[in-house]
């Protein structure tokens, strides 16, 4: 009775030892059965003991929950060719990373929401452009905690994919950083140039809809006042309607409205509107283009921010 009790015994701790060592593993398995195994469980295991910051994706099931760095990993698959260089890359990250730290100071919290556009492909997908994944990865881990600073304050990080020669200066007191800066090397870009043909009825359906006034076909047509600035983006348009008051549309409402890749642009007035287009985005901060071929030429991720962002510092986030 006695030895069958103390085998009893053994069995039991043999039992609850075997109940602990299941329990502590539960969190690595389930880790392996719901996509983020090896190098990746590791990644997401330091982004969550780490800073703190979270960021809440908005997707179409959703609300996705990430760690800040994570985060950032993937978005930048997604704002940047995965073939550019690691210091383009690490560029860009700096600038994803401070345009998040800019809500986090304005919202005042540890947690925000954004839109989760494309992230999507990511849930559950560790094998989604492995190449592209490991670049970011490389990029953000490469630059972890740095955000770019103007007197001590996150800066708008602005940036877009290819200038038609030049950035464009903001002209704004609060952005002083944000000046013109010469991109020849821009003009080589394979989207560099494009042509967009919208028929005559439809551009001038656009245009009265986004417009409050009554005005002539011909008004609408021919007599637009085009505005454009020193780089030569459109800045804005005004018309005179039928009341003899003017109205203005800005030069990246109506680079919407009709789908051209920049506001940098000649347009031809046939039977259709032809706008003949230089460049791809809205021209501010720095060019994805220039900077990578930066980078080609040896520059690191320093150097390139320092050349599109004048008077910035780099800085940690905390």
């Amino acid at each position: 009775m006695n030895k069958n009790g103390i085998v009893s015994k053994k069995a039991n701790k043999r039992d609850a030892g075997s109940f602990l060592l299941f329990v502590f593993l539960l969190p690595y398995v389930c880790a392996c059965l719901w996509g983020h195994v090896g190098e990746d469980a590791e990644s997401l295991k330091k982004n969550k003991s780490g800073d703190g910051y979270l960021v809440e994706a908005s997707v179409e099931w959703g609300v996705w929950e990430l760690p800040l760095e994570e985060y950032l990993t993937y978005r930048l698959c997604l704002v940047m060719p995965g073939t550019y260089e690691i210091e383009a890359r690490k560029a860009q990250a700096v600038l994803l990373r401070t345009e998040l730290a800019l809500l986090f100071a304005e919202q005042g919290v540890n947690r925000v929401v954004v839109d989760g556009d494309g992230l999507e492909r990511f849930y559950k997908d560790g094998s989604w452009q492995q190449d592209s994944l490991k670049r970011s990865r490389q990029a953000v881990k490469g630059t972890e905690g740095k955000i770019l600073t103007y007197r001590g304050e996150p800066i708008r990080a602005s940036y877009f994919r290819v200038s038609n020669g030049s950035t464009r200066d903001a002209g704004d007191e609060d952005c002083p950083y944000l000046a013109a800066v010469p991109c020849e090397q821009d003009r080589e870009a394979p989207d560099y140039r494009s042509v967009v043909r919208v028929d005559r009825e439809y551009y001038l359906g656009k245009l009265r809809g986004v417009l409050e006034g009554d005005f002539e076909e011909q008004t609408l047509w021919e007599d637009g006042k085009f505005s454009f600035d020193a780089a030569g983006y459109m800045t804005s348009v005004s018309y005179i309607g039928k009341n003899g008051e003017e109205e203005k549309i800005g030069g990246e409402t109506f680079r919407h409205l009709f789908g051209l890749p920049s506001a940098s642009f000649e347009m031809d007035r046939e039977e259709q509107a032809v706008f003949h287009v230089t460049g791809v985005g809205h021209g501010y901060g720095m060019s994805q283009y220039a900077a990578e071929c930066m980078a080609e030429s040896g520059a690191g991720y320093q150097e390139i921010l320092a050349a599109f962002f004048f008077q910035t510092e780099l800085a940690n986030f905390e």
